[in-house]
């Protein structure tokens, strides 16, 4: 994932419109396919409304077992499935062949 200045810095100089793909890509020092990827949009800056941190996952105590986790806390929600009783599917009888 390039950081967030650099693809920053990608998006202004595409939006000026003086710069060729290929220049902006050796200014800046990327290849020619992260600029191209950053101007289709298929590149995100892995930044959520323009959140400058990078985009880092933000770690929170789950309120179930008190961990530091993304929410929702996979660990909880395993715990609860498998108390359920869904552990998997019964496992099939063989046959003769």
């Amino acid at each position: 994932m390039l950081p967030y200045p650099v693809v920053s810095e990608i998006e202004d100089l595409l939006g000026e419109g003086r710069l060729s793909r290929r220049a902006i890509a050796r200014q800046v020092g990327v290849s020619r396919w992260a600029v191209d990827a950053v101007a289709t949009g298929v590149r995100r800056s892995g930044v959520a409304d323009g959140d400058p941190d990078g985009g880092q996952p933000v770690y929170l105590r789950c309120p179930g077992c008190g961990m530091r986790v993304e929410l929702p806390c996979v660990y909880c929600r395993t715990v609860a499935y498998v108390s359920r009783g869904r552990l998997g599917v019964a496992p099939r009888a063989r046959r003769a062949a």
